[in-house]
């Protein structure tokens, strides 16, 4: 196995995301040659093709945003409220030290929880769906004696939904595998895959080098046929050619 992960992707798999969340609604693209030494690297070879259900047209995630910004308080945002739905259920977060602090902590708590992703950047909470879930408006508000300004979801950035991408069955016994639809593609290129490159559905990761955040999820591994970490019908692609993944699994090890 060659499977290699980007930084993105064991930041997934440690936090909330996990391997089946962060890809939701992803796609996979096809590519000849040798993959790159990282999951980080810029895609390399000739891309013969884009994986979707069923060949469809694909629509990348645009994932919509909205901001919470700290404001003044002096003891804790009791409820943080995403279209009425509290994403931090385990609790309220006291008031700490500053306003840039108590959003840094904020920010954990929305992570821990794992209904919504947040990232901070002084004072202000920018929210965003998890991937493929498609959010695209939604209000934001909270409670407690903490004060803050909001922009709803969808205001921020506005979103749009993932259509055609790849979802992933359940885990069972550490091994986690494409559903029961078809994954395929119509060869775009002439070539020999060689290898493949799983995409989470977020729009703005282009495959190009990741030196610094955001860090998108990647998983690269080889193609073959009967064998390989993703199994195709053939690897002989070319332009119009239709090719089916019938076997994709990633096994998280025991030890």
């Amino acid at each position: 196995m060659t499977i290699r992960l980007s930084t993105g992707a064991r930041n997934g798999m440690a936090s909330t995301l996990g391997f089946q969340g962060m890809f939701n609604k992803g796609y996979m693209e096809i590519y000849t040659g040798a993959q790159p030494a990282s999951g980080d690297a810029a895609s390399t070879g000739t891309k013969l093709g884009v994986i979707t259900v069923a060949s469809g047209t694909l629509t990348k995630e645009v994932r919509a945003t909205g901001t919470i910004t700290i404001t003044g308080g002096s003891t804790s945002v009791a409820t943080v409220t995403v279209g009425g739905l509290n994403i931090i259920p385990d609790g309220a977060v006291p008031y700490n030290t500053s306003v840039s602090q108590t959003a840094s902590d904020l920010c954990d708590a929305i992570n821990r929880n794992g209904i919504m992703e947040a990232s901070v950047t002084g004072a202000v909470v920018t929210l965003k769906g998890r991937p493929g879930t498609g959010v695209t408006t939604a209000a934001v508000s909270s409670t407690g004696s903490v004060t803050a300004s909001y922009v709803n979801m969808g205001s921020g950035v506005a979103g749009t939904a993932p259509v055609n991408g790849l979802t992933l069955l359940p885990p069972a016994s550490g091994v986690i595998t494409k559903n029961t639809l078809v994954w395929s593609m119509a060869g775009i290129a002439v070539g020999t895959a060689g290898w493949f490159r799983l995409f989470s559905s977020d729009a703005n990761d282009t495959g190009a080098l990741l030196t610094a955040a955001p860090w998108y999820p990647r998983i690269d591994g080889t193609c073959g046929v009967g064998s390989g970490d993703a199994q195709l019908s053939s690897l002989s692609v070319t332009v119009s050619s239709p090719h089916s993944i019938d076997v994709f699994q990633f096994t998280m090890p025991a030890a």
